[in-house]
């Protein structure tokens, strides 16, 4: 499909993004938008997290015709380097045969991936440190962490334009969390600006990744806040317009029964993180239900009591259900039969990330009006 670079004429409905964390996974957002670019959608905010942080500004911080390019440069610059190689030589060495075979080397395989990455870091993302404070700290939360992350600000200021972020007209905000407070802080692109500090920020996942100090506090990753972009585009969405939220989450409740411990983990996290996320879902669904039998129930009392009684008319205040549509563009497969986990980030998991990504979305654009 070819690539558009001019947004499609639409009715006065916004279209907004929810980028949620989750490491590797992260490639699956890269596919959605490029399927979001292919397509000429408009995107009027977008909030991310973690991952999705750092896609967001990966996206709308370059040129509509170099977006998907800059994507593609950060997922194949910081995969496991040689990856593709060595998975062509193995399948030379034992050609997979079907069934156990392919899915036990692809297994390895991964592992060997996330190993590298636990033992080595990633390319332009982070390197392991040779002295880490495991018990006596230094006095600077900054350099509690596995890895260090400086050779992700490098990438970030190579392959994302903060200038042309700064001043997109699309609101770009990404969620860090405080970790004195553990509060949820958005930083956006229009109320001070994104820059790769900020954006490092939203993926500083502890312990792995370090703190990072903006204007005097230190923030972790937004993923440690439960739905923090949902809940950012919920809050900001204006009630008289119609507002069709883009959710692109990369964990699922729903998945096969572990039976052992690789699988064990990788259903672990996503029922802890796709739980947290469905709870917010069943809270905006269960308000937005709410606020409308209050509408009804205020319509049924007379006019004159409505404008006079202090209560009544603080009540039609709260009854004023915003106009929100939810679209789930899911990793519903994120726990398929790879079984690729989110620190594993060979060239494979990769691709095929990517790959359902790209599916997810051209199979979502149909519920979203662009006429």
């Amino acid at each position: 499909m070819p690539q558009s670079t001019t947004p499609k004429q639409r009715t006065s409905e916004r279209i907004t993004l929810a980028l949620q964390g989750g490491g590797a996974f992260g490639a699956f957002q890269a596919g959605v938008l490029q399927a979001l670019h292919e397509a000429g959608i408009r995107i009027d905010a977008c909030c991310g997290s973690s991952i999705g942080a750092i896609n967001a500004a990966l996206y709308f911080g370059n040129e509509p015709a170099r977006r998907i390019e800059r994507l593609r440069a950060f997922w194949h610059g910081v995969s496991v380097p040689g990856s593709a190689w060595r998975e062509e030589a193995l399948h030379t060495l034992w050609p997979p045969t079907g069934g156990l075979h392919s899915r036990t080397l692809r297994r390895m395989l991964a592992e060997a991936d996330q190993t590298y990455a636990l033992h080595l870091g990633l390319p332009g993302f982070f390197v392991r440190r040779a002295d880490i404070p495991w018990v006596i700290g230094t006095g600077n939360p900054g350099d509690a962490s596995v890895f260090d992350t400086r050779p992700l600000s490098r990438t970030l200021s190579d392959l994302c334009d903060f200038e042309l972020l700064n001043r997109s007209s699309v609101q770009v905000s990404v969620v860090a969390a405080n970790a004195a407070s553990g509060a949820a802080h958005y930083f956006s692109n229009h109320d001070g600006g994104l820059d790769a500090a900020r954006i490092m920020a939203s993926g500083a996942l502890p312990p792995w990744f370090p703190a990072v100090e903006i204007d005097g506090a230190w923030y972790w990753d937004g993923s440690l806040a439960t739905a923090a972009p949902m809940r950012h585009l919920v809050a900001n969405a204006p009630a008289a317009t119609r507002t069709t939220i883009l959710r692109a989450d990369l964990w699922s409740c729903d998945g096969p029964l572990a039976d052992n411990l690789v699988d064990v983990d990788i259903r672990m996290k996503n029922i802890e993180h796709a739980s947290r996320a469905a709870l917010f879902n069943d809270a905006l669904q269960e308000s937005q239900n709410l606020e409308s039998l209050l509408a009804y129930a205020l319509s049924r009392i007379d006019s004159s009591q409505r404008q006079t009684d202090p209560q009544l008319i603080e009540a039609a205040a709260l009854a004023q259900p915003k106009n929100l549509r939810v679209v789930g563009i899911d990793y519903e497969r994120s726990q398929c039969e790879a079984h690729f986990k989110d620190s594993q980030f060979g060239k494979t998991a990769i691709d095929e990330h990517w790959a359902n990504g790209r599916r997810a979305a051209e199979a979502a654009l149909s519920q979203i009006d662009t006429a």
